[in-house]
């Protein structure tokens, strides 16, 4: 019998414990959730790290399990806020089945062509971008969930998006290591989102909307940064992450309940 596992065999392993990892989360315990959490965020890093072993290095050992690992505490997480019907929850987890499966592959990609070119870097970018947002969503939402301090509201979201960030824009060079450029650019952008998610604390405004407008506010100010730093910055682009950041704006403003 051949037991030989190849690289794809183990990103469907990986995806399938995972994903029943998530699905046990109806069965603990509300006092045991955090410790739950913090096991599942090991156990992703763990099995992701597992699935891509064959080429990485240290830097990439550290960069490119930092988005499965956030995607996965990320969904886990919002997965608590849900309501307790297996109607509900069974969809979401195998969508994040799905979805963690699509987001290693496109990790996989990075490992590779941070060795040789391949034609599926760009995809594997806008992937990885998508994925980020979306992480960075459902985090967001489940930090404005627990109702806490605005300075903690705002250093919250800064760290939480510089590891996110940060991913991101190693991504554009895959080096060897991690520039302190990217480091700076990572600390900068990340300084801005705690900011605002400390103003926006003071906003009478629906969690969601809350989540919404810090995302796209990830959005704006990633997807600038990182079109500049391939080349491709023009008036356009400009123009079009500055009117989605204004519609955005606008959408929270209107929604925003002023009188209570």
């Amino acid at each position: 019998m051949n037991l030989y596992i190849n690289k794809r065999h183990k990103i469907i392993i990986n995806t399938a414990i995972l994903t029943i990892g998530l699905l046990s989360t109806q069965l603990v315990d509300f006092n045991l959730r955090f410790r739950f959490l913090a096991g599942l965020a090991v156990l992703s890093y763990a099995l992701s790290l597992w699935s891509l072993w064959e080429g990485l290095n240290t830097t990439k050992a550290f960069v490119l399990m930092i988005l499965p690992t956030f995607f996965t505490v990320a969904v886990a997480s919002f997965y608590f806020l849900l309501p307790v019907r297996w109607l509900t929850r069974l969809p979401v987890a195998l969508a994040f089945g799905l979805t963690f499966y699509l987001l290693l592959l496109a990790q996989n990609v990075f490992n590779v062509a941070s060795l040789r070119t391949i034609p599926l870097y760009r995809a594997a970018s806008t992937a990885s971008f998508l994925f980020t947002l979306l992480s960075a969503f459902f985090i967001y939402h489940v930090i404005f969930a627990f109702n806490l301090l605005f300075l903690w509201n705002g250093l919250s979201v800064a760290a939480v998006s510089f590891l996110l960030i940060l991913q991101v824009l190693w991504s554009i060079q895959m080096e060897d290591r991690i520039g302190a450029a990217i480091v700076v650019q990572s600390f900068i952008l990340s300084l801005i989102l705690g900011e605002i998610a400390l103003s926006f604390s003071f906003w009478p405004t629906p969690v969601t909307i809350w989540s919404l407008s810090l995302s796209s506010a990830m959005y704006v100010l990633l997807g600038l940064t990182t079109q500049e730093l391939r080349g491709r910055m023009n008036r356009r682009v400009v123009w079009e992450y500055i009117g989605l950041g204004v519609s955005v704006f606008l959408i929270s403003f209107f929604s925003t309940s002023w009188t209570g």
